[in-house]
This record gives structure tokens, C-alpha cells and sequence, in this order.
């Protein structure tokens, strides 16, 4: 966008002058919520998105930045009333049906995420984004099962999604599904070489194996990423003591 082209401070500066001399235009207004946003100034950015949307109340974008204000805010509820509106204007857009879809998981809206959902999945049937939305809400709601096999659903559509791998690996490490486990880190490390919490993870299923020697590999490569990481250090003493180290 114009904001983060220009550099955050310049930017400010620029749509500062430029709505001193034309407030009464929605741009200006609109790009200075977008410097704002980029400065985590959600406040700010939420009032300008309000100031732009009172001079110009049918772009679609501006609904679409304060709804991303009002998450950051927590502001879930008055979110989906943005992404309501834009998606008036706008009914093709899957990135508002996506952000209204995670305001409802967070808002605990199960039912009505998974039926918006639902109806995302007929519409835009490839995407592997809208299964994975899926698995968040029925984990939430403590549905494993269903979860399981949107998850599934979603590596069948894209098997290149590491977060995915990892989500399954975890639900597998809680049913202590071992093997299981460690294979789908493997490929959640293959995809995300650089996540010290799925080297720990997977030496938590390479332990109750009883591959102590892969299970302190993936310590040290875990406290290789994050040096600082408590939970790696603290497993890894535990690892050396059994071992006698």
C-alpha cells in the first residue's frame, strides 16, 4: 500500500498535510488508518477507518481494515458487523468470509462459523484454508473426530502446509499416538525447518519411543533456534538425567 511504500513516519506526515487541505475526501483519511495500522496504532487506524467511511461509505477496503483494527483490539463482535457490511458490497470475497469465519471461532460462535464455512467450502471448494478454519473450530469446541478429518480434508487440498502437519501431530500426541506423531512433525519440519516447538514436540513422541538419542537430536536443534526456549533446556535436563549425563 501507498503508507508502507512511502515510510511510516513520511506517510503520516504526507496525509496529515493532505487532510488539512481536503478532509472532506475519504482517501486521505483512509491511507493515514493504514500508516496507523502499520504503526500498531489500532486505535488511531480504527478512527480514521470511521472518519473515511463517513465521507465515502461504499469501499469495501475500509470496512475490511477496521474489521483487521477491531481484531487486533479483540473487538471481535463490532468486526463482524464490518465484515457484514463489506461483504454487502463485496460477496465474492473470500478474505472477508475468512476474517468473519475467525471472529466467530473466537467469539466461540460455533455453529454459525462452521455453517459460514460450510458455505465457503461449496464456493470455493479448493481451498485448503477454509478446512483448516474447520479444525480450529471443532478443536475449540472439543471435537477431535471432526477435526481429524478436516485436517485430512485440508492436507488432501494442500499437502505443503506445515501448520496443518503440526495441528494434526498434536492431536496425535494427546491421543499418544506416538508414531503417528513424529511422522507428521516430519513432514511439519520438512515444510518449517526453523519452529523450535515442532523439534520439541517430535522429541516428545522420539522419547515415548524410546529414541532418546533422536529425542535430544531435536533438544539441540530446538535450543539451536531459540537458545532462550524454557520448555527445550528444562526437557532436555530431564533427558540428560534419565541418561545419566
Amino acid at each position: 500500500l501507498m503508507a508502507a511504500e512511502l515510510g511510516s513516519a513520511n506517510a503520516m506526515q504526507y496525509f496529515n498535510q493532505a487532510i488539512a487541505a481536503k478532509p472532506y475526501l475519504y482517501e486521505p483519511w483512509f491511507y493515514r488508518a493504514v500508516a496507523k495500522y502499520y504503526l500498531d496504532d489500532y486505535i488511531g487506524a480504527e478512527q480514521d477507518c470511521s472518519e473515511a467511511i463517513g465521507r465515502n461509505p461504499y469501499v469495501v477496503g475500509i470496512y475490511e481494515l477496521r474489521g483487521l483494527c477491531r481484531i487486533q483490539q479483540k473487538n471481535f463482535s463490532n468486526a463482524v458487523d464490518d465484515y457484514n457490511t463489506a461483504l454487502r458490497y463485496d460477496p465474492e470475497n473470500v478474505s472477508l468470509w475468512h476474517n468473519r469465519a475467525l471472529c466467530r471461532i473466537q467469539q466461540k460462535e460455533f455453529d454459525k462459523a462452521l455453517a459460514e464455512l460450510d458455505t465457503m467450502s461449496v464456493r470455493w471448494s479448493k481451498n485448503a484454508r477454509i478446512p483448516a478454519m474447520k479444525a480450529e473450530a471443532y478443536l475449540m469446541n472439543k471435537d477431535t473426530t471432526q477435526a481429524i478429518a478436516a485436517l485430512d480434508e485440508s492436507i488432501k487440498l494442500d499437502a505443503y502446509n506445515g501448520n496443518v502437519w503440526a495441528q494434526r501431530a498434536v492431536i496425535s500426541l494427546a491421543r499418544d499416538e506416538w508414531k503417528d506423531a513424529e511422522s507428521y512433525l516430519d513432514k511439519a519440519i520438512h515444510l518449517l525447518p526453523k519452529q523450535a516447538g515442532l523439534y520439541i514436540n517430535r522429541a516428545l513422541a522420539r522419547f515415548n519411543q524410546n529414541n532418546l538419542r533422536g529425542a535430544m537430536a531435536d533438544y539441540d536443534t530446538a535450543l539451536d533456534f531459540e537458545p532462550n526456549n524454557f520448555l527445550g533446556h528444562y526437557n532436555r535436563g530431564l533427558l540428560r538425567a534419565q541418561v545419566g549425563d
